[in-house]
């Protein structure tokens, strides 16, 4: 049984059993890893984050971290998926009434409920903060207007958290939006990307989705602060996420230099110049993983610098993860350009980094905000 003792054993095993078979079928084709999500729900992943009063494994940030780094080693897309996840549970179990605790928590733990983002918006791009969409009173009711741009697992997820501009203050709210509600219009195949290509990433229209009141998000106006930590929880996935796939490279490509061999009976890893690249690689991996696993445990402490250290851990992870697949495709020349080796994927996987919301321009003004506070 899945528990926190053996949670990094049984991600690895979860990884070999359910994405590694699926994960060039899930890139060649763009198609959302619909196996391994549902495999997911079934092993008691998703209910990571609950708390254990409500049936769940009673996770912290930590294990959070570990887990993406570990699902990111083996397909960035469904670790991707699993993270936002994740970041949306937090958010419920940390801010939601008891009354909504007690509907959804048990359920997202048995995965019966899995969540996903409603955030990014065209008209604030990655400053995911700053929402358009509306929302309006209508016999007890609220009434949603605008739409989504991004929305990972969209379609497969069973609630969006959507966060709105409050009709009653000056302030946003989070809602539990049900995919299935009348006048939500996914805008299917919209999603054709470079890389992340399993992401089932689509825009989402709300066209006068009507919602009952008890499924807000704790108190009215109070997204802004739920956001904080929707924010940790994503960034600091994210880190790990692109810690995973830099480590994949690594691994892919060592192997490579090792096994490639030269009529003199030497191999690739022999040569001077490819140590000094390995070299380069392994220092990377270390610093993305260590940095992003920092961040998690100062943030768990409550540290006073624990944002400082949770943007730094995304801003270091993209540029390593991009710098070791560039590295890694040059070691592995023919094979890496004819795709014999997957390290292809895992370069175009890792230039979304760089533009994932919050991108890498708006993390390092938030850093530079934080440090200079």
């Amino acid at each position: 049984m899945l528990s926190l003792e053996n949670l990094e054993e049984n991600a690895k095993e979860f990884g070999e059993k359910y994405i590694k078979p699926i994960t060039k079928k899930v890139d060649q084709e763009g198609i959302f890893p619909k196996e391994a999500y549902d495999a997911l729900r079934k092993e008691g992943f998703m209910g990571l984050l609950v708390p254990k009063e409500y049936g769940g494994l009673g996770g912290l940030a930590t294990d959070h971290a570990k887990v993406c780094k570990i699902f990111g080693s083996f397909d960035a897309s469904t670790a991707l998926c699993y993270m936002m996840h994740n970041t949306a549970t937090a958010c419920v179990a940390n801010f939601a009434d008891e009354e909504m605790k007690k509907e959804f928590l048990p359920k997202i733990a048995k995965g019966e409920i899995a969540l996903a983002l409603a955030y990014s918006e065209s008209g604030s791009g990655t400053h995911f903060g700053s929402p358009d969409i509306t929302e309006k009173e209508k016999a007890g009711k609220r009434v949603l207007n605008g739409r989504k741009s991004f929305v990972t697992s969209a379609l497969q997820a069973d609630y969006y958290l959507t966060y709105t501009n409050s009709c009653k203050c000056e302030g946003k709210n989070n809602w539990l939006v049900d995919r299935k509600l009348p006048n939500l219009v996914h805008e299917e195949s919209a999603w054709d990307g470079l890389g992340m290509r399993g992401n089932a990433s689509m825009p989402v229209q709300y066209n006068d989705v009507e919602l009952d009141l008890k499924y807000l998000l704790g108190k009215e106006g109070d997204g802004e602060n739920q956001v904080g930590l929707v924010a940790m929880y994503f960034v600091i996935g994210l880190g790990a996420v692109y810690s995973g796939l830099g480590l994949a490279a690594y691994e892919c490509v060592l192997a490579h230099t090792k096994e490639r061999k030269y009529t003199s009976g030497g191999s690739l890893s022999d040569i001077e110049l490819v140590k000094i690249h390995l070299s380069d690689i392994y220092t990377k991996v270390q610093s993305s993983s260590a940095l992003t696993m920092e961040a998690a445990r100062s943030f768990v402490a409550n540290e006073k610098d624990y944002a400082a250290k949770i943007f730094a851990c995304r801003i270091n992870a993209t540029h390593c993860v991009m710098d070791i697949c560039t590295l890694a495709m040059r070691l592995g020349g023919g094979k890496a350009y004819s795709k014999i080796l997957p390290l292809e994927r895992y370069m175009r996987d890792s230039l979304a980094s760089q533009v994932m919301a919050p991108s890498l321009d708006i993390l390092k003004v938030w850093l530079g905000q934080a440090i200079t506070a």
